[in-house]
């Protein structure tokens, strides 16, 4: 890994960091109240440290391991940075929290939305919106690799030559893209009933697929059908890759139709919100909620409906939703779509292979795509550490005295980047509350870029000692 780089771009990184925290800072001198000094003490400490990695470190051509460690290390220093603005209301470590949920795009919270500035409600909207451009354009620059999920879509819709051709292009895209969206968001929100402040901060989560909320019941704050289904339209098509999202714009709607995720999300999303439906029946407006619950869940948005989460079936169905995940290359978490997909295809490839004589050859189709076996181990592998992840994260929560059901949901809901909770996370013991970043850093970026960047570090400290 070149560290080098590494540093010198991470410095960019923070240095753009800065100037976005000048934003809040504004809004806060434009309403009179004294938020400001926390977002400015943030904006200079992060522009400072970036200009003095930037210009220490020259900048190289990045290989694969030394993007993936950019990736790794950028969310690990903004989260950290992005802190800054709640220590005038929070502990640093429920303010630590707070920004790594913003810029994981999770959204599981320890303050109470009504309780903070608006200036500092905005700046929680924002950081979501910033996590979610970044995580896109974190896959784009990693699409080459095998680890990542973006590598399967980009390879499957012949997308990765045209990316890696202009990454610059395509940054401009996806940010007009998703610039579009998110004012229609706004638009569509305050058509719906919103002010203009919560339309404005829920456009900038919907899309982000993040889950933060100006109020503490979430949309159920607004008991509004109109703004339920203008969220779930953001949630999903922020759950939808970028390389779709270029097809809908070209107007090329029967490869959208064909594409393996669309035609696993939807029915996926029909089948489960029936299921969830159907065991809240008796609760009062079963399908409404079961719907909403059910596109929150597989987006990976975490907004609710309800100051409860459903329990019974419906509680295991959406922690099965939240492993799942979106789209490769969305805002989503989880384990993704096409590897969800890719890992039940190889169920049956496997036991046909199996029976079939040694030198057989037994080809693995997702759509038009042929998956090859080293990639299917790849996937398998990923997969496997995930449910690690889920497994020492849950028995974790569990030795600190929570059950196993609600521990295994928190989990799930941290490593998917969802946000859904069934635990008082702001009264949580320390120890949980850093078990739930970990998962939330580890989901977001999908494990393999912490797990290089440890790796060439430790690499890199005993090359010293040698």
């Amino acid at each position: 890994m070149e560290f080098r780089s590494v540093l010198s771009y991470t410095g960019t990184m923070l240095e753009i960091l800065g100037v976005l925290m000048l934003v809040p800072v504004l809004l806060s001198w434009f309403l009179g109240e004294k938020s400001y000094a926390g977002f400015f003490a943030g904006a200079v400490l992060s522009f400072s440290i970036g200009t003095l990695l930037d210009r220490r470190f020259r900048k190289g051509e990045l290989d694969l391991s030394s993007a993936i460690g950019v990736a790794g290390l950028t969310f690990a220093c903004v989260s950290f940075l992005g802190a800054f603005p709640y220590l005038g209301y929070l502990n640093p470590l429920d303010s630590l929290f707070e920004s790594v949920s913003g810029f994981t795009t999770t959204g599981l919270t320890v303050a109470v939305p009504e309780s903070l500035p608006l200036s500092v409600l905005f700046w929680r909207s924002m950081t979501q919106w910033i996590g979610g451009i970044g995580i896109i354009m974190i896959f784009i620059l990693l699409s080459g690799s095998p680890g990542m999920s973006s590598h399967y879509l980009y390879k499957a819709e012949g997308f990765q030559d045209k990316l890696e051709a202009s990454v610059r292009h395509a940054a401009r895209k996806l940010f007009m893209i998703y610039g579009a969206y998110t004012l229609a968001g706004v638009v569509l929100l305050s058509a719906a009933g919103m002010s203009l402040f919560d339309a404005v901060n829920h456009a900038l989560t919907g899309i982000a697929t993040g889950g933060f909320s100006t109020h503490s019941l979430s949309v159920g704050y607004y008991q509004n059908v109109a703004v339920e289904a203008v969220m779930m339209l953001l949630m999903v098509l922020g759950a939808t890759s970028f390389a779709v999202h270029g097809k809908l714009f070209g107007r090329r709607f029967k490869e959208y139709l064909s594409n393996p995720e669309t035609r696993m999300f939807w029915p996926l999303l029909l089948v489960f919100s029936i299921l969830v439906s159907l065991s809240l029946y008796g609760s009062g407006e079963a399908i409404r909620k079961g719907l909403f619950f059910s596109v929150s869940a597989l987006t990976g948005s975490g907004f609710s409906t309800n100051p409860e989460v459903p329990g019974g079936f419906a509680f295991l169905l959406l922690i099965i939703l939240m492993i799942v995940g979106g789209y490769a290359g969305s805002t989503a978490g989880g384990i993704k779509l096409i590897r969800f997909g890719i890992l039940v295809k190889s169920i049956p490839w496997f036991a046909r292979k199996m029976s079939l004589p040694q030198e057989a050859v037994v080809p693995l189709k997702l759509g038009s795509r042929v998956i090859k076996s080293h990639e299917i181990a790849i996937v398998t592998v990923f997969a496997t550490m995930y449910f690690i992840m889920l497994a020492g994260s849950t028995f974790a929560l569990m030795a600190l005295g929570y059950p196993l059901s609600a521990s295994f949901f928190q989990s799930a809901s941290a490593g998917g980047t969802v946000g859904l909770s069934v635990l008082d996370v702001s009264g949580m013991h320390p120890a949980g509350k850093i078990v739930l970043m970990l998962d939330m850093l580890l989901g977001r970026l999908e494990i393999f870029p912490f797990l290089v960047l440890t790796y060439a570090a430790w690499s890199s400290l005993l090359g010293r000692f040698r």
